[in-house]
């Protein structure tokens, strides 16, 4: 009977680290692997025996803690700290929640000895408090529900659980007991709130550094799409002066020299005309630029465009994420090999969704960090913001980004849901 207790406490144990350890590795972004997963298998038999052998309940708290944070942290130093508060936390709430389940279930079958640690109501304290720990981390996982707001609850109703245990008389509880809880209970809003305010200061730091990247990137498009519009008035400012000339080459019978100063000026025409691929000039211009500096790298461009012209999806938002994904394109071609290089830009329309691909050619595996890609270059505080700028565009139309890499090329797929209009 003793080892069945024993193994029914492990098993205990187990669910509330694995449970802390999804729940905290979710909001520091890690992904323990098996290993660590392993090692905190072992931290929680640990944790188990002390515990049996009479260890103080603060002790055995701590230690689940390191247990949690360790392996939430991933082995990322990076990580530890904001592990470590979600897991000291995360510890204090699991323990008030069984607190209270356990009082509340002595008190609704009237059974006095509840505290006897051999009791039905402390096991069933455990155990149901064990059933919503794991409801919690399902529904975080399947993003089923916003858990933010469940913790939130579940902290405001610890704290009034804690307080109206204060007032029952139904149970003989020690005052000192239930104002420690109370206490504790504080302390976990008073957490609950300062992780709220620091995730909504990060948050508010990442919409600032992406609204800064999107700024550069429109700007940086819009001043070639002035140099652009200034060199096509100046070619039609010069336009009779260059007419003059070819009339005088033919007037006096130089066919040779009139046809030379045709080739000159065709230069020039080139380099302006451009394909109306969509009919926003911004955008056009962006395509026809793009192109032609891969072209301008020897890689071979395919541009297939197929593009609704009574969407409701705004010219910078769709400037935004081509701008940002042949930039990228553009940056792969560059270190590719000169004999392998590619650029393919697809736009097609399915019924109310745009689909825009590009593709091009990549010499290396790009780098990724939990599965999310980064920048390789050093400087990731500055680098990196553009794919989150493309995603950020695509949320608006209720889109996503989706990437992969195979066989030396990189791929980069977006959908955005429109609305059509009615054109002027």
């Amino acid at each position: 009977m003793t080892w069945l207790l024993l193994l029914a406490q492990l098993a205990a144990n187990l669910l509330r680290l694995g449970a802390g350890i999804a729940l905290a590795a979710r909001r520091t972004q890690t992904a323990p692997g098996r290993r660590t997963l392993a090692l905190a298998a072992l931290g929680g038999a640990a944790v188990t025996l002390v515990q049996e052998a009479g260890g103080a309940p603060v002790l055995v708290l701590g230690a689940e803690a390191a247990v949690v944070a360790a392996a939430a942290a991933a082995g990322r130093r990076d990580r530890l700290r904001p592990a470590l508060f979600l897991a000291v936390f995360y510890e204090m709430g699991a323990a008030l929640w069984e607190f209270l389940l356990a009082a509340w279930t002595g008190i609704l079958a009237h059974q006095a000895g509840w505290t006897a640690a051999a009791a039905p109501a402390p096991a069933a304290g455990v155990w149901l408090t064990r059933l919503l720990l794991i409801l919690l981390v399902l529904a975080d996982r399947r993003r089923a529900l916003e858990t933010t707001p469940l913790v939130t609850a579940a902290g405001v109703l610890g704290f009034f659980g804690a307080v109206t245990l204060s007032q029952q008389r139904v149970l003989p509880l020690e005052e000192d007991l239930v104002s420690t809880w109370i206490l504790l209970a504080t302390l976990l809003l008073v957490a609950l709130l300062v992780h709220r305010l620091n995730r909504q200061r990060e948050l508010a730091g990442e919409v600032a550094r992406l609204k800064q990247a999107q700024a550069a990137i429109l700007e940086r498009d819009y001043q070639a799409l002035r140099r652009t519009y200034a060199d096509n008035a100046k070619l039609y400012h010069d336009l009779h002066n260059h007419i003059e000339v070819l009339c005088h080459c033919l007037d006096e019978g130089d066919l040779a020299a009139a046809r030379r100063y045709c080739q000159d000026l065709r230069g020039p025409v080139e380099e302006m005309a451009h394909t109306v691929w969509t009919g926003d000039p911004a955008v056009d211009h962006l395509i026809t630029s793009k192109t032609a500096r891969a072209q301008a790298l020897g890689a071979q461009t395919q541009v297939n465009v197929e593009f609704p012209r009574n969407t409701d999806i705004r010219g910078v938002d769709l400037t935004a994420i081509l701008g940002n994904l042949l930039d990228n394109a553009l940056e792969a071609l560059a270190a590719a090999p000169a004999d392998r290089r590619l650029l393919r830009l697809t736009i097609r329309r399915i019924q109310q969704t745009l689909i825009i691909k590009v593709e091009n050619s990549y010499g290396q595996a790009p780098h990724r960090d939990q599965g999310a890609l980064v920048s390789a270059k050093k400087d990731r505080t500055r680098h990196g913001w553009g794919l989150k700028s493309v995603q950020a565009a695509a949320e608006r139309y209720e889109g996503v980004l989706q990437t992969d890499w195979a066989d030396g090329v990189f791929r980069a797929v977006v959908t955005l849901s429109f609305q059509p209009v009615k054109l002027p």
